[in-house]
């Protein structure tokens, strides 16, 4: 049941705004030429904001998976050993290699 109340909600929400839009241009003291040229400016500075947010994210996300790599791969050093290092230190001959 509230699910059913969210859906009409956000229509009836969305058709108030429509409607309340639809009602400033109809009622506006411009020109519908002038009223356009307003829309294509906001859709454009809209566009023009929304382009610069996209680019601030990536680079934010960018930034951040950098360092989660760092913080893994530092994690991985520290708790896993170099097997190089810690063969090393293992006296073994050809004789126990390949006796039978």
């Amino acid at each position: 049941m509230g699910r059913k109340t969210n859906i009409s909600s956000i229509l009836l929400a969305t058709t108030s705004f429509i409607g309340g839009v639809a009602a400033g241009f109809l009622l506006t003291p411009k020109k519908g030429v002038q009223n356009r040229a307003w829309i294509t400016e906001q859709a454009h500075d809209f566009t023009s904001w929304l382009n610069t947010q996209g680019k601030t994210a990536r680079s934010k996300s960018n930034r951040e998976l950098h360092k989660i790599r760092q913080n893994v791969q530092q994690g991985i050093r520290r708790n896993v050993p170099d097997l190089y290092e810690a063969t090393e230190r293992i006296d073994l001959s050809d004789k126990d290699v390949f006796s039978e």
